[in-house]
Parts: structure tokens; sequence; C-alpha cells
């Protein structure tokens, strides 16, 4: 498998912004408003902050060991095969979410144009970026750096026309923040994390990357600061303008359409609601196969799947396969409901794998501890490492406290037959 290196800072950056500026500020803003209101500001910089603690280990295992299908690699190396490829599994079931933007971007053109059919709007924005993503990162990557723009400018839009008709005096009001108290609070910041987060997950390009160890943890972080600035500032405007009845569990949408004249609406509809969703499909399809390669080499998945086109370096069958994973359930008229309720705790257990591969980087692998680019001391990377994954198992508690018998049932059903799956070993690959 040879994989081309041809994308740059920019090209890396863009994907990082558009998988964290995804459907998360236009549609989770709603859902926090109405879990902690006024304090939204403040629960979007906690999440952020929280998002860039959990990052920063991963940064430094992406500027010490870069590679294709990064965070498979950083815990198969370090954790061995069975456990990496677990990680690969729980990470695998979550591409279904992709399905969810694909369906959100639909609703978004319902909207405008209410005479098209959803579904078939769905399947076919999923169609558009699985051929993009055919012909190359390249591609996809510059159509990424275009809509990241579109998407910026439209958001700055709705600070420009909101903010001078914010209301301040609710945001130093102690009576109108925290109506649901801490908990609240810290569930309203585990539900932003899926807005501020993601952005660790350029480390499956690290072998696309002209020059990894430098411009990955740079990506990486950037991208969330980034994120975790305009989130802020939009957050402010979207609770700030309405009523609370009038904005709490809705979309950003709302709003816009309360602050902005008819033509700037539409066009705001059009580069932040659609954008937004078509950057994170865009941004899963570049990604999301890089691991699947490896593991395909390392023998838990057939080598077939892994066949990479000689003329534009793109796995087209495992493309197809993702394609086909979130299409399925759009096509059928799928009932997601569990899917999106667990598809969180299952991102924080699998969190947790990567974080652990960072903790023991210095011992078991000195030599590449020593040779990385970002400069961290042992003590500083595990002390990080272990305040990461505390994070990540209070996270994964509260995103759980949710879940019903059903929910759980289908948590540990899913997780008993991966585990039986890796005890019996990968076929054909020596297991350490």
């Amino acid at each position: 498998m040879k994989l081309q290196r041809s994308l740059g800072f920019w090209d890396v950056y863009a994907i990082a912004l558009g998988q964290v500026i995804g459907s998360g500020i236009m549609v989770l803003v709603g859902i926090g408003i109405e879990l902690t209101a006024y304090a939204i500001p403040l629960a979007f910089l906690v999440s952020a902050g929280l998002s860039l603690l959990k990052q920063w280990p991963i940064a430094f295992l992406g500027s010490a060991m870069p590679a294709t299908g990064g965070l498979y690699v950083y815990c198969k190396r370090l954790l061995g095969p069975r456990l990496g490829f677990f990680y690969l599994a729980l990470l695998l079931i979550t591409h279904i979410l992709i399905a969810l933007f694909a369906l959100g971007f639909a609703q978004y053109a319902k909207a405008l144009w209410p005479e098209v059919p959803e579904r078939g709007v769905a399947v076919a924005i999923l169609a558009l970026f699985f051929f993009v993503n055919l012909f190359g990162v390249r591609l996809a990557a510059f159509l990424q750096r275009i809509m990241i723009v579109v998407l910026v400018l439209g958001l700055l839009t709705l600070l420009v026309f909101g903010w001078s008709q914010v209301r301040f005096e609710p945001f130093l009001d102690p009576a109108q923040l925290f109506p649901q108290g801490l908990y609240g609070f810290a569930l309203a910041c585990v539900i932003l994390s899926f807005a501020t987060g993601g952005a660790q997950f350029i480390s499956e390009l690290g072998g696309e990357m002209a020059n990894p160890e430098r411009d990955l943890p740079r990506a990486m972080l950037g991208a969330t600061l980034t994120a975790a600035v305009l989130f802020t500032l939009v957050s402010v405007v979207a609770v700030g303008v309405l009523p609370l009845e009038q904005t709490a569990g809705k979309s950003l949408a709302e709003v816009a359409r309360a602050i902005l004249p008819p033509p700037v609406y539409l066009a705001f509809i059009v580069g932040a609601g659609l954008f937004a969703l078509a950057t994170s499909i865009n941004a899963t399809f570049s990604w999301a196969t890089k691991a699947v390669l490896i593991a395909c080499e390392d023998g838990w998945l057939p080598k077939s799947l892994a066949v990479v086109n000689p003329r534009f370096g793109t796995p087209h069958r495992l493309l197809l396969g993702l394609f086909l994973l979130g299409a399925t359930p759009i096509a059928l008229g799928w009932e997601l409901r569990y899917i999106i309720m667990l598809g969180g705790g299952l991102v924080f257990i699998y969190d947790t794998l990567p974080l652990l591969a960072a903790f023991l980087l210095p011992r078991r692998l000195p030599e590449v501890f020593a040779g990385a680019a970002m400069r961290l001391s042992a003590p500083r990377l595990r002390f990080l490492s272990l305040l990461a994954l505390a994070v990540v198992l209070g996270q994964a508690a509260l995103s759980f406290s949710d879940v019903d018998a059903v929910g759980w049932a289908l948590v540990l059903t899913y997780l008993v037959l991966v585990g039986l799956y890796v005890r019996r070993g990968a076929p054909g690959a020596p297991l350490k």
C-alpha cells in the first residue's frame, strides 16, 4: 500500500477544522442552551479546554510516530495488536453517524426547497463526497478549504448582525445561569464536546502529510482553538438575542432567521448550515478508511478490501464500504435513536486507549519518545495522559447516565462480539 504524501499544513488544518466545525454548532448549541441557559458560552469554553487536554497527548504521539491510520497504529504498537484492533472496532461502529450528517444536510436543503426528497438528498450528498474522495485526498482537501472559508464567513456574518442585539444582562444574573444545576452544566459540556472535539482524527492522515511531525500537532490543536473562540462568540448571540423559550433545543437557524435579512439568511443557511454538514461528511471520508487499510494489512480484515487505486492513491473499496454504511440506514429508513444515544459513550470508551498508549510511550518506545518534534518531558506526558483519561472516564459516565436497558444491551453485545473476535486472533498475523 502506498499513499501519496501530498497534504500541507493548510490542507490538514482545513480537514481538522471541518471535522470540528460540523453539525455541532448548528444543532448542539440549542441542546446546550436547554441544559445550561446563559452559561452556554462558559460550557463551550470548558468543553474546548477538555478537548484540548485530551488532544495534547495524541498530538505528541503524532509528532513522534506519524503514520497512516495513526490512532490505530499508536494503540497497536504500544498496547499490542489485540487492543489495537479492539480500538478500531469501537471506532468503526460510530462511522454510521455519517448518515446523521447526511440527513442533517438534507433537512437544511429541504428548508430551502421543500419539494426535494429528504432521503434522496441525503444519499446524494454521501455519493458526492464518495466520488470526491475517490479521486484523491488532495481534491477533497482543496474542496474542504473552500467550504471552510464559506462556513466561517457565514458564522462571522451571524456575529456581525447579531452582536449589537445581544442582551448581556442575563449573563451576569446568577438566577438565570445553570437552570439544571451543575449536573446540567456538566452534561452540556459533555454534549458540546462533540462540537469542540474531533480534530485528533487527522492523525489517521499521517502517512499522507508532507511534514506530519510538524503539521499534525499544529493543525490538531490550532483547529480546536479556532473553533473554541468562534463557538463561544456564536453561542453568546445564539442565547442572547431571543428569549430562552425560542432558542432552547432549537438549531442555530432559528436565531439566524430572527436577526438576518432574508437574502443574508438564505446565504447563511447555504454557507453555514449546508457547508457545516458537508465539511463533516467530507472530513469523515478523508480519514475514516486509513486505519482500516492498516488493519487489513495486519490480517484482521480481508486484504482484498485494502486495494489502493494506482492512479489516485485511494482505497476505493473501503470508501465504497463507508458510503454503504451511511447510505443503507438512510435508504431503509432505519431508526438511529439508540445509535445516536450510545455513540457518545462508545466514543469516550475508545478515547481511553490512545491516551493509555501516550502514557506508555516513554517506557515502551524510548527512542521514539526522544525523537518527537513536540517537546514534553516523560513525567509531564504521563501526567497529561492520566488527567485526560480521568476526563474521558467522567464524560463516559455522564454520557451513559441517560442510557436505558436496551441501550446497555446493545453496547454490551457489541463489546462481547468484538472481544470474542479479538481473542481468536488475527488470521495470518502474529500476535504479541
